[in-house]
């Protein structure tokens, strides 16, 4: 699958960058763990971890957050999972863009981050069915 969704987004010819979310690790029969589902996605796509900071514009940032969690997750494989390094990182980069410069983040994840009053939409959820 990872292979069939660099090929589709090479073909729009402009780069690209994408958000993982917990489906993009559920190679139960591909894969042993996270870990080795979580390195086949960041190799066919192209990305060093599953996380991305990018200025669009002058102070504007837009950051990703990717899941690094399906089987491993701490309640259900249903919940997406940022790993602390990823947070550490996230905070970091908030730190070198602060609202007092100017700077406007806005960043993305799979689904809404807890406490932003976002609901998830249970029936539009789409599993991956590569």
């Amino acid at each position: 699958c990872f292979k069939m969704a660099r090929e589709f987004l090479d073909g729009f010819g402009a780069k690209f960058d994408v958000v993982g979310g917990n489906h993009d690790l559920e190679g139960i029969d591909e894969f042993g763990t996270d870990e080795q589902n979580l390195e086949a996605y960041l190799h066919h796509l192209g990305k060093e971890s599953p996380q991305f900071a990018h200025v669009v514009a002058e102070k504007v940032l837009i950051v990703g957050l990717g899941s690094t969690a399906f089987r491993t997750a701490k309640y259900t494989s249903h919940e997406v999972s940022i790993d602390k390094k990823q947070l550490e990182w996230f905070e970091k980069i908030i730190k070198e863009h602060p609202d007092e410069e100017g700077w406007q983040v806005f960043c993305f994840s799979h689904a809404p981050i807890i406490g932003s009053a976002l609901r998830v939409l249970q029936e539009c959820h789409v599993v991956n069915g590569c």
